[in-house]
Order: C-alpha cells, then sequence, then structure tokens
C-alpha cells in the first residue's frame, strides 16, 4: 500500500436515511517528522484530545539501532500543523531514568487529558497472557506526561523509588478518575489497580495506593481498559482475546474509593476482554466494547451492567459472522451512535459501522481503507473522530498515521 496524506475516497454504502454516514476523509502521517532513524510501527490506544480540541497520538517503533521506542506526536486540526513531542526513551534519557539496554516498545494507554497535562503509561514488553516467568527481565514501568504549559515531555517515573511506578510489570490502560486529581491506571499483567494523586507541582506525581487486583491465571489476560466512574468506582475486568473463546464468561469487578474494597460485582461479560470505551458528558453512561465485538453499557449510578449485543448488522450475524478484531469505539457527537471498525472472522476488510442507541440497530456506513483502526472517544466539537491507523490487509504494522473520520 502506498503511503497518503491526501484525502481518501471510499465506496459509499447505501444506509438507511437515518443512519450515519461518516466517511474516511484523510490519513495524517508522521514519518518525515519522526525521530531520525525511527520506522513507526503501531497504535495501540494511544490517543487523546486536548480542551483545545488538539489531537495527540503515539506509535511504537524501531529506532536505527534496533531498540524499540515509543513516539509521541500533536496534531492541530485548526491549523494542519504536526509536532513530534518526543520519545519515551528520550525522555527518560534526559531525565537520567532510561537504564542501559533498556527498550521501551508500549505506550499501550489512552493519552490521558487531566489539568494541563497529557499522561501516558509505558511497558517495556509488548504482551504477556500465557507463562509470566519472564517478567523479571524487564525494568518496570513509567508514567509520561506533556504538559501543555511548558511544554515538555516528562518522565514522571524518575522521582519515584527505583525510577519506575512498578518493577517488572507494565501499565496497560490509564484513565482519569471524575471530579478528582487522580489516575487510575491497571497493571499489566497482575490488574492491580495503580492510583496516582496528580495534584503535586508540576513534574512530579504521587503513587497514592496499589490496589491488588483480578488474579492471574494463564489464558486469562486483563483487558486493555479500566473504567473511573464519577461515584468514585473504578471497573477492571479479564477475558480469553482468542475468538474461540468468545462465549466464555468473567466477573466484573469493582474498587470503591470510599471504601477501599475490590470485588467481584454480580456482573458477567463474555467475548474476550475490553478494549473500547466511551462515555457520556454527564458520566451516567459508560459503553464497553470487547475485543471480540460485544458491546455493554454501565450505568454509573447503579452500577449495573447491561449486554447490548454483538456490534455487527444483524443479517451478518445471522449468517455467521462475528467480530474477531475490535479496538475501540466512539460516541457520535449528539451521543446518539457509536462508532467502530472491527475485523471480522470471514474478512480483511476495514468496514466502519453504527450502532444506533435507541434502537439497537447496527448498518454499515462504509468501507474504510483495508488497516487496523485503535482508539476510543476521541472526538472534537465538529463531529470528527480520530482513530490510529496502521497495517494492510495483511500485515500489522507499518503505514501508521492518523485516520479523520467526518460524519456527513
Amino acid at each position: 500500500m502506498k503511503a497518503f496524506a491526501v484525502a481518501l475516497v471510499i465506496n459509499a454504502i447505501v444506509v438507511p436515511a437515518a443512519a450515519a454516514q461518516p466517511a474516511l476523509q484523510k490519513t495524517i502521517r508522521f514519518d518525515d517528522i519522526a525521530p531520525a532513524g525511527m520506522v513507526l510501527l503501531q497504535c495501540w490506544n494511544a490517543i487523546g484530545i486536548d480542551r483545545q480540541e488538539r489531537v495527540y497520538i503515539g506509535f511504537t517503533g524501531r529506532r536505527a539501532d534496533g531498540r524499540e521506542d515509543f513516539a509521541v506526536f500533536r496534531y492541530d486540526p485548526a491549523t494542519g500543523s504536526r509536532r513530534l513531542l518526543g520519545s519515551f526513551m528520550d525522555a527518560s534519557q534526559a531525565a537520567g531514568n532510561l537504564e542501559p539496554g533498556e527498550e521501551i516498545p508500549k505506550g499501550h494507554t489512552h493519552l490521558v487529558a487531566l489539568e494541563g497535562r497529557i499522561y501516558m503509561g509505558s511497558q517495556g514488553f509488548h504482551d504477556f497472557k500465557r507463562r509470566i516467568n519472564a517478567l523479571s527481565g524487564y525494568r518496570g514501568s513509567h508514567l509520561y506526561a506533556w504538559d501543555t504549559e511548558t511544554e515538555v515531555l516528562e518522565d514522571l517515573s524518575r522521582g519515584l523509588p527505583g525510577g519506575v511506578v512498578t518493577r517488572h510489570s507494565g501499565l496497560i490502560a490509564l484513565a482519569a478518575v471524575p471530579g478528582r486529581s487522580m489516575l487510575a491506571a491497571l497493571e499489566h499483567p497482575s490488574s492491580n489497580i495503580v492510583l496516582f494523586d496528580t495534584s503535586a507541582v508540576r513534574g512530579a506525581i504521587r503513587v497514592q495506593q496499589i490496589v491488588p487486583g483480578i488474579p492471574w491465571r494463564e489464558g486469562n489476560p486483563l483487558s486493555r481498559e479500566i473504567v473511573a466512574t464519577k461515584q468514585g468506582r473504578i471497573y477492571t475486568y479479564r477475558g480469553s482475546e482468542e475468538p474461540r473463546h468468545r462465549a466464555r464468561r468473567y466477573a466484573i469487578w469493582v474498587h470503591d474509593l470510599a471504601s477501599g474494597e475490590n470485588r467481584p460485582t454480580p456482573h458477567s461479560a463474555s467475548g474476550g476482554f475490553w478494549n473500547g470505551q466511551s462515555g457520556t458528558r454527564d458520566g451516567e453512561t459508560i459503553f464497553l466494547s470487547t475485543v471480540n465485538g460485544e458491546l455493554y453499557r454501565l450505568d454509573t449510578a447503579s452500577g449495573r451492567f447491561t449486554h447490548l449485543g454483538h456490534l455487527l448488522p444483524k443479517p451478518e450475524v445471522e449468517a455467521g459472522a462475528r467480530i474477531n478484531q475490535l479496538y475501540g469505539i466512539t460516541l457520535s457527537a449528539d451521543e446518539t451512535r457509536i462508532y467502530a471498525v472491527p475485523r471480522r472472522n470471514r474478512s480483511r476488510e476495514s468496514n466502519l459501522y453504527a450502532y444506533e442507541i435507541a434502537t439497537g440497530t447496527v448498518t454499515l456506513a462504509g468501507k474504510l481503507e483495508p488497516a487496523l483502526y485503535a482508539g476510543s472517544h476521541v472526538r472534537d466539537s465538529r463531529g470528527n473522530l480520530y482513530l490510529g491507523r496502521f497495517g494492510t490487509e495483511r500485515a500489522s504494522q507499518g503505514n501508521a498515521g492518523l485516520a479523520i473520520l467526518t460524519p456527513r
């Protein structure tokens, strides 16, 4: 596939007039401003937006010396400007907090905007879904922040014991706790909840508490989402990623900040681990998707989870189609529908679907450039949706960029 940075034309799909018809408008590339010698490869959920509606995105890349690093960029839709903000390894090196030979290939968390900073977590390995006996070979997790005031990418872990947040593990998910100066992170692979106090002086961070999480079990990896509500409850979940295990059910857990208790809820879910979330502006409802395409609704007041179905049109489901890979969901600007770009079991196409919340109807909204699309809940006031995209019809890395979907 050829690289591109101009508007793309997609094949329109005729859908009912009430359905949304977003189109892939363009993909923004950053190869020409990447760190010298770095090849951008993948983006797993690492995308966010600030109050000025500037979009932040990070990519795992391979440096000229062969080590893997994570580069962070900013795109301003108002001006079209692109900027390299730095890389994890370079930020740690500048802080005197990079050990010889240390690699930091993954920034797997959302890029979370809170109180003038864009926060992001790291891990020094790619994944642990099976045996975890190699963890001791990895240094540990870092927490980084782009400070919108000083315009510096900082390694906030430098002042913590050992220079890391957690030893021999990673941070795979990150969320701001509504109404508090607090971040909640999910430690990989332990599923421990790491609570950060962000009210310290700029350039510093404090680990307030590490809450023991859902016990590890081989083949039952933790989710790529941690869910924090305005009621002070934090939800976590595990579930197999394998499509053949999509029917397996696992308990949803909740940590109550007031009581300090972390326990299973009466609710469970299936369809693999959580891999996308998008909430309403009032904080009353949070939608969650699983890697194998199931959609759930959380009523934050009651703590009740409701299964809303499979994120494909009913005729496709009845014909045997299923989602194998889904890496994010985003509510529309008017909060009436949910967008998703899954990979189906019978196709390597990248189709855009719209779930109508009022009716539960799923419609095919358009055919996109074949690639993997990842990220949740990044949209601007004009309704444009932003996703990390990478890979091709058959490859799972390379051709990395920022995809912009514009409802019409």
